[in-house]
């Protein structure tokens, strides 16, 4: 085994231990270094204990530099119950008188005129828009059914973001066969019209694309323009399209495809492309490792005849496509790994629906696929940019679309007595037949979507919501009430808040010079070094923690740096601040912020007259602010906590300079650190070398030793044999 060593066998000594003993007497220069470095550890914790100290009384100057902080408002209502109201710092001290409110600003609402299922039963609004056609109580025809193939789609896009590029997002899976539009007028985020862009699907067209042109690959519905859209743009396109899928053949005989609605078979191909099979029936590979075709059967129109039912079958009889569920289904079950191809049109509406928001009118234009559910369009229809929201209530049987702002953006007429003289709808469903003969949606039946109305102060005004602002006042209307009970609010100095918070800040400081003051202050044992592992051994863990801590004192004591910060806060507190506006309080003592009398107990800890700061946060906040927040090109004309940052970030730096920090890995510590890290490692080596020689000169004696005792033993079995002759 390496390392084992077997010695004192001839002479019987311990070896080891001598060895140990000669090596420990070498080894006094490395405990040195050892317990060297261990204080360094100790010291650079420390620092960074107080670094963090400092570094969180920093984060608390931040705060103290906002009006907010200061300038914190009271709004009091004589009845909450009626209005209430919250003022920010903004606001002055004042009152407001609201003499009546007449009307409360309320949501427009609209909800189907009649139940909208037929005789068999409420709708399933799970299931397929398509399969729930007859379940409607409104005419099957007011679906307007169209083909994507034939009839084509047209599809809003807009962008969020500025970019070159766009989406298709209703051509998922499926290849566009011919677009209607030859330009594309795009439309800014305002509504105004925008730059047009003549439209190419010629690939070879994308390298050299000019500004005014717009490259749409009929793959996969990416469009590419000559320049940047911005944010907000939109646009419409035109276009024809059939879906791809592609499955491969398990253990069952029906492929469900993605949309069902397909009603003929224009533009349909199935394809069934079989391969060869070895003697266990697995597939044959090529070379390559490709399977090996043995056989294709396409189906196309020419080749599927309509039912009567909604499917269709071939004329060989293998294949059935149902355009109602959009299922494939052979008569024979294919071979696994069988690869089957559709493509295919299928069935699309539109529906088509304004809404007057705070943003403008909007108009949005749906398409919904055949295989869409009931649930999934009115999802689309909430997620819009229409702003409303729409559900279906299964005990009314009826939908409800529902204005998500409250208020009148669409002028509504009323009478000198405040009542409703001309109604315009809020939602318009622009008699498409989907909103009107389906869903039963009428703008006859619309109500709300009205704006507030009310006097204050004497003037007779209104408002779109029932919370708006005035002069920094936020005010809640809850319900209406004449003019024989008005409601008064008035805003005056929050000033238990203010307080509070200057003496948090002052709190802070004071547990911050307190930590610091103890540990500048805190004795040193020179005599209690730090202990090594076999000192530690000795000891028990009580022992070793007393000692330790006797060990870890004082390591920072009368430290010039942390000295100097406390120095320099002293100063940033005591110094006046010239600020622009003539006022009885320029510096902290003004508004009742001293030190304590004990200095030499206290050490410059600041303490509050309470009176006396809270008459200067009523008499003057702003001043009381400026005092703290005040900024200027010179530390005369910053405030309290504009320079006590700068004073502790410049401390926080010094000490990371001497102490390091998770960012920053080069510092004076470190380096010592370092120094003796290499110092330490070399040393190891010599004293394995002195090691490593004292064993070699042990073994030499041992070797002697054993020598001479083989010669003692021969003369004595020599002399023996003599003695006999």
């Amino acid at each position: 085994m390496a390392g084992l060593r077997i010695s004192g066998l001839a002479t019987g000594m311990d070896i080891d231990s001598i060895v140990q003993d000669m090596i420990r007497a070498k080894r006094v220069p490395y405990d040195k270094m050892a317990q060297k470095k261990q204080t360094l550890e100790w010291k650079r914790d420390n620092y960074r204990e107080m670094n963090t100290l400092l570094f969180s009384l920093r984060e608390e100057t931040l705060k103290m530099r906002l009006s907010t902080t200061f300038l914190a408002k009271n709004a009091t209502s004589s009845n909450d119950n009626r209005i209430s109201a919250k003022a920010d710092s903004t606001a002055g001290n004042t009152s407001y008188t609201f003499n009546k409110v007449e009307r409360l600003a309320t949501v427009a609402t609209n909800a189907s005129e009649n139940t909208i299922s037929g005789s068999g039963g409420k709708i399933d609004t799970k299931v397929s828009i398509y399969s729930l056609q007859g379940k409607f109580s409104g005419d099957i025809g007011n679906f307007n059914w169209k083909r994507t193939d034939i009839d084509g789609i047209t599809e809003n896009v807009k962008l969020s973001a500025a970019s070159k590029t766009a989406k298709l997002e209703d051509l998922s899976g499926g290849t566009i066969q011919s677009i209607d539009n030859t330009v594309i007028q795009v439309k800014k985020a305002d509504g105004t019209a925008g730059d047009t862009f003549s439209v190419t699907t010629n690939p070879d067209d994308l390298a050299n694309l000019a500004e005014d042109q717009v490259y749409v690959n009929k793959e996969t519905g990416q469009l590419t323009f000559g320049k940047q859209l911005a944010a907000g743009s939109s646009f419409d396109l035109s276009y024809k399209y059939v879906q791809k899928e592609n499955f491969t053949a398990g253990s069952s005989n029906e492929f469900k495809l993605k949309h069902p609605g397909i009603t003929g078979t224009e533009n349909v191909k199935i394809t069934v492309t079989t391969y060869e099979r070895n003697a266990d029936g697995s597939m044959k590979k090529d070379s390559s490792g490709n399977a090996v075709e043995s056989g294709k059967t396409t189906y196309t129109s020419a080749e599927l005849t309509a039912n009567g039912d909604g499917t269709f079958s071939s004329d060989d009889g293998n294949v059935t496509l149902d355009g109602v569920s959009g299922k494939i289904i052979f008569t024979d079950k294919p071979a696994e790994g069988t690869k089957i191809e559709a493509e295919y049109g299928y069935s699309v509406f539109e529906s088509k629906m304004t809404s007057h928001t705070s943003k403008g009118q909007v108009t949005e234009t749906f398409n919904y696929k055949a295989g869409d559910s009931f649930d999934s369009i009115l999802t689309k229809i909430s997620k819009s940019d229409l702003g409303v929201t729409a559900f279906y209530d299964e005990y009314a049987d009826k939908v409800t679309f529902t204005r998500t702002e409250t208020g009148d953006y669409n002028a509504n007429a009323y009478n000198a007595d405040g009542t409703l003289a001309t109604r315009t709808t809020e939602m318009n469903f622009m008699n498409d037949p989907f909103f009107k003969n389906i869903l039963q949606l009428h703008g006859r039946n619309e109500a709300g979507g009205e704006d507030a109305k009310f006097t204050i102060n004497g003037l007779d005004t209104g408002r779109h919501t029932n919370d708006f602002t005035l002069n920094g006042v936020t005010f809640t209307l809850k319900e209406t009430f004449g003019d024989a009970s008005p409601v008064t609010i008035g805003t005056s100095t929050d000033t238990e808040r203010v307080f509070e918070n200057i003496k948090g800040f002052i709190d802070k400081y004071n547990e911050t010079i307190e930590k610091i003051n103890k540990k500048i202050g805190e004795d040193r044992y020179r005599d209690f070094t730090p202990l090594n592992s076999e000192q530690k051994e000795a000891m028990s863990e009580k022992e070793v923690e007393l000692w330790e801590e006797k060990a870890k004192s004082g390591l920072l004591r009368r430290d010039q740096t942390l000295m100097n910060v406390l120095d320099k806060m002293r100063v940033d507190f005591y110094g006046s601040v010239d600020f622009k506006g003539a006022n009885q309080y320029k510096q902290l003592t003004a508004i009742g912020i001293t030190t304590t009398n004990l200095y030499n107990v206290n050490k410059g800890k600041l303490e509050i007259n309470e009176e006396k700061l809270k008459a200067a946060i009523n008499e003057d906040p702003e001043a009381v602010y400026q005092i703290f927040a005040a900024d200027g090109a010179t530390s005369a004309q910053k405030g309290v906590a504009r320079r006590l940052r700068e004073s502790l970030t410049t401390a926080i730096q010094n000490i990371e300079n001497t102490a390091g920090s998770e960012t920053k890995s080069q510092f004076t510590i470190g380096k010592n650190l370092e120094d003796l890290n290499e110092r330490m490692t070399s040393f190891e080596s010599r004293l394995k070398q002195y090691e490593d020689q004292y064993y070699k000169q042990f073994t030499a004696m041992e070797q002697a030793v054993q020598k001479m005792n083989q010669q003692s033993s021969y003369l004595m079995q020599q002399l023996g044999v003599f003695q006999q002759q």
